[in-house]
């Protein structure tokens, strides 16, 4: 259907039914709420493009043809972000440099094509070209004015024809956003404001929970739809239009949530396909959302809890009450930890680009601080030929005292094939000094027992080396600050094994504990220790 879609989205009589009044200048000028980076606009004037984890070198032509890079590197070049950082630089060179290449774009593009005219490409490149106008339609040369403002009315009703079908939750997000915030630069264009609202309100209710957590339980994702949102409100406010109560109730809901998900760096946790993000964008959209105060301790319905003590900073994922069995990432009940402004125990990340091969190791259990059972995935198991899926449970209870927090997690995942259930229990003492743990493998179903092996993971950021010490049961954790951790282990084999970091999308070595064994007859039980070695500075 899409191709037919296409071939009519393409056709002369199409492109003209676009044509129409064009505005001769905006109608309201918008504020930037994130400021771009001198050093990136830099690489951009010799021609290196860093999009989406990708840096593309396209020398001194435009990169709109013959630039090999992926999907995701072409929708950030098409949606025009990038131009935050010529308009951070400043500047005649910044400027022209700038209009130079919107220029391009327009000789480039001058019909539809389907992925530069994807609704949320469309509504992203739409939206940079009303934040940056200054650099591109200021004291500018009047046909290529004209031309650019010609191409976004143009542009701006088609977005408006197909807003209903940009895909995946964010571009649903961005394009209805889009459509809305044009409505308020364009003058005469009430209508798509309006459309674009209704839309918007409509995915708020969909995808976002009532505890500020996104459907796709990505913290870098949650980012990206609380920074749309954030603008748009902040649009209508300097406009002095009241934005609807939906609008305001998400920015609410989600700015304690993100708070939650960040580590003592400013950075992101990374779960369910996320990376850390970057720690300043991060800080600058969390003060534009004007909600003060502490972060959320437990997100019950997106499926975190965050255990907080002195300096010490723990996020844990329990999946939510009914994760989807084969649905996202597979890190149930997985944890990571933060010590001040070092990382310490963490997940494997996710690649930037996205990579097929790297994505699928880097969704499985083993690739998460948590229990696997026989290197196989706590989701997505398959259900021994049955056709019906089976339901996944999973379950936390907090506990706090004025000494410390326990958190109680519990996960139905290898119910199915190995008739357990993995339960983990967390313990923070107040001032940040000791994590405890216990993982138990709890037989529901004798009949699936097998003798399988089990292995505990903490995978360690790359800035913590581990060495072993006791003669093995013990192992030094050395962070690059010079403080240090003591790891202790009962009721398994501790052993130190190489692991792999995608924290800011490419791959670096680092380490991981693994505390092993296997299961039998009975309830298996793990218990591990995390202490801030004597001396160190909590």
């Amino acid at each position: 259907m899409s191709g037919v879609k296409d071939v009519v989205y393409g056709s002369r009589l199409y492109q003209l039914s676009l044509r129409g009044r064009f505005p001769h200048g905006l109608a309201f000028y918008p504020e930037n709420l994130w400021p771009g980076d001198v050093d990136r606009a830099n690489d951009l004037f010799r021609g290196r493009f860093h999009l989406a984890g990708e840096s593309v070198e396209v020398g001194k032509n435009p990169p709109w043809f013959g630039a090999e890079g992926s999907d995701a590197w072409r929708a950030e070049l098409q949606g025009f972000r990038w131009l935050r950082h010529f308009q951070a630089a400043g500047g005649d060179s910044a400027t022209r440099a700038a209009r130079s290449l919107a220029g391009s774009w327009l000789t480039h593009h001058p019909g539809y094509d389907p992925f530069i005219w994807r609704a949320d490409i469309l509504a992203r490149r739409l939206m940079s070209w009303c934040l940056h106008a200054d650099i591109l339609f200021k004291n500018a040369e009047l046909t290529y004015r004209s031309d650019l403002l010609r191409s976004m009315a143009r542009q701006a009703r088609h977005l408006a024809r197909v807003v209903e079908n940009a895909p995946t939750d964010l571009g649903a997000v961005t394009a209805a956003t889009g459509l809305a915030f044009v409505g308020l630069c364009l003058p005469d264009s009430r209508a798509w404001t309006d459309k674009g609202l209704v839309l918007l309100t409509d995915q708020i209710s969909r995808q976002l929970r009532s505890d500020g957590g996104h459907v796709s339980r990505s913290p870098y994702i949650l980012h990206q739809v609380l920074q749309d949102l954030i603008l748009l409100k902040r649009t209508m406010m300097n406009i002095g239009e009241p934005p609807p109560e939906p609008l305001i109730n998400a920015i609410d809901r989600m700015t304690p949530t993100l708070r939650m998900l960040r580590h003592g760096d400013g950075g992101l946790g990374l779960f369910n396909g996320g990376t850390e993000g970057v720690a300043t964008d991060i800080e600058q959209t969390i003060r534009r959302s004007g909600i003060r105060g502490k972060p959320n301790l437990s997100a019950p319905k997106a499926g975190f809890e965050r255990l907080q003590g002195g300096h010490t900073a723990l996020i844990a994922d329990f999946g939510g009450p009914a994760p989807e069995p084969g649905v996202g990432y597979a890190g149930l009940l997985s944890f990571e930890m933060s010590h001040r402004r070092e990382r310490v125990v963490v997940n494997s990340g996710a690649s930037r680009p996205a990579s097929q091969q790297w994505e699928r190791a880097l969704a499985s259990t083993a690739a998460h601080s948590t229990l696997t059972i026989a290197d196989t995935n706590a989701v997505g198991v398959p259900d021994a030929g049955r056709r019906r899926k089976r339901r996944l449970e999973a379950e936390a209870l907090r506990t706090e005292s004025a000494d410390a927090t326990w958190l109680d997690m519990m996960h139905t995942g290898y119910q199915e094939r190995y008739g357990v259930v993995h339960r983990r229990r967390l313990y923070l003492d107040r001032d940040g000094r000791d994590l405890r743990g216990e993982d138990r493998l709890e037989v529901a179903d004798r009949r699936k027992l097998s003798v399988v092996p089990f292995a505990v993971r903490f995978h360690l950021h790359p800035s913590a080396s581990a060495v072993m010490a006791q003669g093995g049961d013990a192992a030094l954790i050395r962070l690059k600050s010079g403080r240090g951790w003591r790891f202790r282990v009962a009721g398994a084999t501790l052993k130190l094994e190489d692991s792999v970091y995608l924290g800011e999308g490419a791959p670096r070595r680092s380490q991981q504990i693994v505390a092993s064994g296997d299961l039998d007859s009975s309830d298996v039980t793990v218990q591990w220790a995390l202490t801030l070695i004597d001396g160190a500075d909590a």
